[in-house]
């Protein structure tokens, strides 16, 4: 039975990107051949496509000009509709290594936050409710994020640096002086990588493969030694670094 794996963008772009792993440590290699002999079950989160692809310098002003989409209806009838912002432009490259990843056998997975973009693909493409069923998998993985949240890492790493306020992040932004361009990229890097984790736990996915230490971020990220040391502890998302993950794999067949 293979091992279901979430891969952070600093492991499955290593991956999928052929040059990227004819380039780097013949890890990414066996990792790829692990996944493709159906050996690992590969996941990514939407994140990846819904935030992180928004450049740096404009993550930010994104968020301040963010409109959330909603749908009023009575008895299934919709009345008022707003798609809101959508998802953003994903980058080039994204638009090229995310056909290979799901080629290869990647799969979305999926936290609906209250007026969130969200990914407009076919549902074949969405990870499969299969350990818990789709309100279980949901609260489990809001549970992990709140407490991520609680540590002060995930969304809550952004929300407190901005000045306070009523709102949520995106009201918040649109008025905050204090935050720097870059560190509020930082943050939201942040944030993404909160929920990230927080999902991969909600669907019951056996491991979360990362290079991320958080020794750049500091004390606010969920890789944080301290921090990760606390949220495995209570909610075990197994975070493996990329050799960690074959080894893992190599053992369990031996």
């Amino acid at each position: 039975m293979p091992i279901s794996v979430t891969f952070d963008s600093n492991t499955w772009e290593i991956v999928v990107d052929e040059e990227k792993r004819n380039e780097s440590d013949q890890i990414y290699q066996r990792i790829y051949e692990l996944i493709r002999t159906g050996e690992i079950s590969p996941f990514f989160f939407e994140g990846l496509a819904t935030m992180e692809t928004v450049r740096k310098r404009d993550r930010k002003s994104h968020m301040a000009e963010y409109k959330a989409g909603f749908e009023m209806s009575v008895d299934g009838k919709i009345y008022t509709k707003s798609t809101g912002s959508g998802a953003p432009e994903i980058s080039d490259y994204l638009k090229k290594m995310i056909p290979k990843a799901l080629e290869l056998g990647f799969r979305f997975t999926h936290l609906p936050r209250i007026g969130a973009p969200m990914l407009k693909i076919p549902d074949k493409y969405w990870a499969p409710d299969e350990k818990y069923c789709m309100g279980e998998r949901q609260t489990r993985s809001f549970e992990c994020a709140g407490f991520i949240e609680s540590l002060g890492s995930g969304k809550a790493a952004l929300l407190n640096e901005l000045e306070a306020g009523h709102g949520g992040v995106v009201q918040r932004t649109l008025f905050d002086q204090a935050v720097t361009k870059k560190k509020y990229a930082k943050l939201f890097a942040e944030w993404v990588d909160g929920d990230a984790l927080a999902v991969s736990y909600g669907y019951g996915i056996d491991y979360f493969c990362t290079n991320d230490t958080g020794s750049g971020a500091g004390s606010f990220s969920i890789f944080y030694p301290k921090n990760l040391a606390q949220l495995e502890a209570k909610y075990p998302v197994s975070v493996v670094s990329p050799a960690e993950l074959v080894g893992t794999v190599q053992a369990g067949c031996s």
